[in-house]
């Protein structure tokens, strides 16, 4: 219900309280022109201090970060915790900077909210500064074509409730929300108003009756093949559900980059990561998927770096999803990517794997089951990295053997967003790794570890980054320092996943004319100077456990690993070579 407060404020007050009352407990960005009157009324958070030794008020705080990592501060708050969090640029560019965020929000199903100022009315046409109108950026319009849904201006007070109603409907629907700031209403004083949405209605109902009956019996007889999704990832429970949900189908389960986190290392059925860094025993069995076979898919993953831009290949597919209309559905559904007969449920997963399992369990199907998977899921053989560099499959499974309990970890985009999950091959039982894989957009595991960090200031967080995307958060290191971040920096004087692709994609094209190097950095100097502890990592891995005992012992101070990598070392497989 609706919770009013009989005393009158400004608009901008109404909308923090509103923010709180979301549950929204950081806002990060930099201030300026369209922002300060908005951000006044938050409390400053100074990373390694306490609020309350410093007696401010209890509410929502501003951390002040540079836009671009800002942009992907809230994706790494939901990932950690669940909850929702929110980012701010002022009026003009600065909205473009948290633009990389937003998309992978959008990609991602990842519920944020992006607050952005608009130039007021009244001066368009005048030339005003950071001009937002459509002589200028045309910014609405611009997010809009994104969002076309997601963009709320906030420039009436007498519709201001109802506008901040329908944004939340949305973020309980997993999706971004884009609050734009118009001074003019906001300036005026309304009715303290935090304004939840209505109780979501029971998940699983009679509709779900005719979905399992559906499965149940076209999977007689046949071999089920499981899909784990990204979706699985924000179910605790979802690793022991698809275990059991294995069991009573000797389904095997393969898994997306993200999907690992609602699988169990343990799981006997578990095949591996498919396509991108994939493991060979996954590429197999998915490869082999044919009109004989029933797929039943947890969280739809159709995304290139998952099924390579192919269909789903089985005779009858089922898709369970809790998103209403998630990245890549066409008309409700993924049906267009079948390539056999199709059904789809909507739901909370959890619950619907629970009424299927209590199906299963009381009537076990007669399905053809499949084998456990081997041990080892992968059968080639990488060489060696050139000497005087790191063996990364050897760093993956040392730091694999090491991860503490309570671990959040992420792959920007680098070589380890596909070499990682192919040497550790399943997902870590303490540890949970995710990468913003869809946009690919590089340099966001700053913004993503600082998210998690204020959300779950109990996890270590972790991050593996490259050189090229170092460059595009540098700057903000000193935000950072006192937040006990892990980071590691592969130094390969290179985009490596371009130099590993264009062998593919223009093989005969002279190395002048693939534009993939880079200058070499003094890494260490850079962090050390911005207050962070630097180590760099010895070639035979030497120093690891020096490395890592003295980060954990070293109280809050983050700390940046240099790792130098062979861009020649190939491990995991990119399928998007071939495509382009």
């Amino acid at each position: 219900m609706d919770i009013h407060v009989a005393e009158t404020v400004t608009g901008y007050e109404a909308l923090v309280t509103t923010l709180e009352s979301w549950g929204i407990e950081f806002c990060a960005g930099v201030t300026g022109g369209g922002a300060i009157r908005l951000l006044q009324h938050l409390s400053p958070h100074y990373p390694g201090e306490n609020a309350a030794d410093r007696h401010e008020p209890a509410g929502m705080r501003f951390l002040s970060l540079g836009e671009y990592s800002s942009g992907f501060v809230p994706l790494g708050s939901y990932l950690a915790s669940g909850r929702i969090g929110a980012c701010i640029a002022t009026t003009g560019a600065a909205t473009k900077l948290l633009g990389c965020g937003l998309s992978d929000a959008k990609l991602h199903d990842i519920p944020a909210v992006y607050i952005v100022p608009a130039s007021p009315d009244s001066t368009e046409g005048l030339c005003p500064l950071q001009d937002t109108s459509r002589h200028g950026s045309n910014m609405l319009a611009q997010l809009r074509a994104e969002l076309p849904d997601g963009v709320f201006v906030l420039d009436d007070a007498a519709t201001m409730g109802r506008q901040l109603r329908h944004a939340h409907v949305r973020l309980q629907r997993c999706k971004p929300v884009v609050l734009v700031l118009d001074h003019e209403a906001l300036k005026t004083g309304m009715a303290a108003d935090p304004h939840r949405a209505p109780p979501q209605p029971d998940p699983v109902a009679a509709s779900a009756e005719a979905f399992l009956d559906a499965f149940c019996q076209r999977i007689r007889g046949r071999r089920v093949v499981i899909l784990a999704g990204e979706e699985l990832a924000r179910y605790p429970d979802a690793p022991q559900l698809t275990s059991r949900l294995c069991e009573a189908l000797g389904a095997p389960i393969v898994w997306s980059i993200n999907g690992a986190n609602g699988v169990e290392r343990g799981n006997p059925y578990g095949y591996g990561y498919i396509s991108f860094g994939g493991n060979d025993a996954a590429i197999r069995l998915w490869r082999g998927i044919g009109e004989d076979d029933v797929l039943l898919v947890l969280g739809a993953c159709p995304d290139e770096y998952t099924v390579n831009l192919a269909p789903y290949a089985a005779g009858d597919t089922f898709v369970l999803t809790g998103l209403e209309d998630g990245y890549g559905q066409v008309d409700g559904g993924f049906g267009h990517r079948a390539g056999g007969a199709y059904r789809q449920f909507v739901a909370p997963l959890d619950a619907t794997l629970r009424s299927l399992l209590d199906r299963l369990e009381r009537q076990p199907p007669e399905t053809r089951r499949a084998g456990p998977a081997p041990g080892n899921l992968n059968t080639r053989r990488p060489g060696a990295p050139r000497p005087g560099h790191v063996d990364m499959a050897s760093l993956f499974r040392a730091l694999d053997a090491r991860w503490r309990p309570n671990t959040i970890g992420f792959d920007d985009v680098c070589l380890a967003y596909k070499d990682r999950q192919y040497v550790v091959q399943r997902p870590h039982p303490q540890a949970r790794f995710f990468s913003l894989y869809r946009g690919s957009a590089m340099g966001n595991v700053l913004g993503l570890a600082i998210g998690a960090k204020l959300a779950a200031p109990e996890s270590h967080v972790v991050g593996f980054t490259g050189d090229g995307c170092f460059r595009l958060f540098a700057g903000y290191l000193a935000e950072a320092r006192d937040l006990g971040i892990l980071l590691f920096l592969l130094d390969n004087a290179s985009y490596g996943i371009i130099e590993q692709g264009v062998q593919t994609i223009i093989p005969d094209a002279p190395a002048s004319r693939r534009h993939n190097r880079l200058v070499g950095m003094d890494f260490a100097a850079m962090a050390g100077a911005c207050g962070w502890r630097s180590a760099a990592l010895r070639p035979d891995l030497a120093n690891l456990d020096e490395i890592l005992d003295a980060h954990h012992h070293g109280a809050l101070t983050s700390t940046l690993v240099t790792v130098p990598v062979d861009s020649g070392h190939i491990l995991g497989i990119n399928p998007r070579a071939g495509n382009l």
